[in-house]
């Protein structure tokens, strides 16, 4: 037994002795790798360059198609204000730069109408033209056509608006890209203009005309489709040319229609001078500056004062060139010696107020009777007695309707009193003696005369009168 132990140990020995001996590493540390040999740093190879920005694509870079030449040795300018220089001949190309209105570009045209100035550079046929701007002297006369038009700082769309023509004003200028300058830093664009003139040839001779209704509107063209630039009231004189329609041609923005002027002044004599004699049939009648109640108040009349002038061609009457009286005012009947007493049935007013509503009411006769009229320049029958009212502290209802839920019914009516009528939608003011003061309607205007006849008439006082 001890020799076999003995033996084992021994066969263990000589295989020690006689085995590859293996060095293991440290497991804290990795094995080394074996290093590729080094380069010198003065000899690493360089990076390749990279293109000027913008970087191209990993793919290769799309050339311009070789398009056929139509036009060799061209020269062109630019006609926009800005003008994009590509990298090929059409918008699908990258912009490489940009050139000014009027630069000078030469180069040949491609069969698709685009210049080549050179194998990376193109310009669209829409941003150059044959033709220096500025430098075309052909003279023309031409009017716009439209009813408004505008006038650009250049010779296209793309320019600012520095002014508007009117339908049938003139121009004149020199024609740049089919647009006509003007003026210097003016152009118009000749998609609005005509060679004819749209006032059909207008008579040259200049007319003298009057406007025939109380108030007439100038308008921006000859038509009423143009906008209202000002007014004229009746009476004033007008010069200008009369268009092929009819219209009056004071000014290049001033136009004004056949039906609103007269050829004889509405302020005239009726071509004679004969003198006649009125007297005011109204409590107080106001004295205008003109023949219309669109003229200012320049005076007052009372009741039978005698006036006398001129009949003038709408019946006003000519105190002197700066007095007019309506005709619905006056009479040619001389009053009475005295007044009749009223009756004794409409006792005087008894009361400040009642007496200066009375006044007012009177300060208003010969004004205008508009539906829905703005007080004081014109009035409709509630309008009328609102107002009256509201100038002395009283606030009455505006229309009819509510006058008549604010009142007290009362059977003997005192001077100031509120006249209802059942027959039209209507109300007055009662000035005693059966007289009313009211708008009545358009014709009469504010008038001061006899009582409506209405069996369903009733009387209304006013709180606080």
């Amino acid at each position: 037994m001890s020799r076999t132990r003995s033996l084992s140990r021994t066969l263990i020995a000589v295989t020690a002795a006689t085995a590859p001996v293996i060095t293991l590493a440290p497991s804290a540390h990795a094995a080394p790798q074996p290093q590729p040999p080094r380069t010198p740093l003065g000899l690493l190879p360089s990076a390749p360059a990279l293109p000027a920005s913008p970087a191209l694509p990993a793919a290769p870079a799309p050339t311009a198609p070789v398009l056929p030449t139509v036009e060799q040795g061209v020269t062109r300018w630019v006609s926009v204000p800005v003008a994009n220089v590509r990298s090929g001949p059409s918008t699908s190309y990258r912009v490489v730069g940009t050139r000014s209105l009027g630069a000078k570009v030469q180069g040949t045209v491609t069969s698709n109408g685009w210049l080549k100035i050179s194998d990376t550079q193109y310009m669209a046929p829409s941003v150059v033209s044959s033709s220096q701007p500025g430098t075309n002297t052909q003279a023309d006369t031409m009017w716009l056509d439209v009813a408004v038009g505008n006038v650009r700082s250049g010779p296209g769309l793309g320019y600012r608006v520095v002014d508007t023509m009117t339908y049938g004003q003139k121009a004149l200028g020199s024609w740049v890209n089919g647009w006509l300058k003007v003026g210097e830093g003016r152009y118009v664009s000749g998609t609005i203009l005509t060679s004819s003139n749209p006032d059909g040839g207008s008579s040259a001779e200049t007319v003298t005309r009057w406007v025939s209704v109380p108030v007439a509107n100038v308008r921006r063209g000859p038509s009423t489709s143009y906008a209202v630039v000002g007014t004229k009231t009746m009476g004033t004189e007008v010069r200008g040319t009369i268009g092929s329609n009819g219209w009056l041609k004071i000014s290049d923005t001033q136009h004004m229609a056949p039906s609103v002027l007269g050829a004889t002044d509405p302020g005239g004599n009726d071509g004679g001078t004969t003198k006649v004699d009125r007297w005011v049939s109204v409590p107080v009648a106001n004295v205008r500056s003109g023949p219309s109640t669109a003229h200012q108040v320049v005076g007052t009349k009372t009741q039978g004062s005698a006036v006398s002038g001129v009949v003038s061609t709408n019946g006003w009457l000519r105190i002197s060139t700066t007095q007019y009286m309506a005709p619905s005012v006056l009479t040619p009947d001389a009053p009475a010696a005295a007044p009749a007493p009223p009756p004794p049935s409409d006792p005087a007013p008894s009361t400040p107020v009642r007496e200066a509503v009375l006044a007012t009411a009177a300060s208003y006769v010969g004004y205008p009777y508009v539906l829905y009229g703005t007080p004081p320049n014109a009035f409709d029958c509630s309008s009328y007695t609102w107002w009256v009212f509201k100038q002395h502290g009283i606030n009455i209802p505006r229309t009819v309707r509510d006058q008549r839920t604010v009142v007290t019914p009362v059977s003997e009516p005192q001077p100031g009193d509120l006249v209802f009528y059942t027959k039209w939608y209507h109300v007055a003011i009662y000035a005693g003696n059966g007289m009313v003061y009211d708008a009545r309607n358009p014709s009469t205007g504010v008038m001061y005369g006899p009582m409506l006849q209405d069996p369903g008439m009733w009387y209304g006082r006013v709180p606080g009168l």
